[in-house]
C-alpha cells in the first residue's frame, strides 16, 4: 500500500488528496464534518488506501482524526 507521507510533498498523488480534503473542507461549511464512509461495491477496489491517504491528508491540515478500518 502506497502512503502519501512515503512520497514527495510535490507529487501529483499528494496534491490529488489534498484537493480532495479541501473539497470536502470546503463542501461542509455549514455544519461540522465528522464522519466520512468510504465505500465500494467489491474488494480490492482501494477503499484501504483511500481511507489512510485521505486521513493523513486531513491530520497534516491540523484536524484531530480517527481511522477505523473494519470488514
Amino acid at each position: 500500500m502506497e502512503t502519501i507521507d512515503k512520497l514527495d510533498a510535490k507529487s501529483p498523488i499528494v496534491e490529488a488528496y489534498r484537493s480532495v480534503r479541501t473539497s470536502i473542507e470546503y463542501s461542509n461549511l455549514d455544519a461540522k464534518l465528522k464522519i466520512i464512509l468510504v465505500t465500494s461495491t467489491q474488494q480490492n477496489e482501494g477503499k484501504s488506501t483511500v481511507s489512510l491517504n485521505l486521513a493523513l491528508s486531513l491530520a497534516d491540515s491540523g484536524k484531530k482524526v480517527l481511522l477505523i478500518d473494519a470488514d
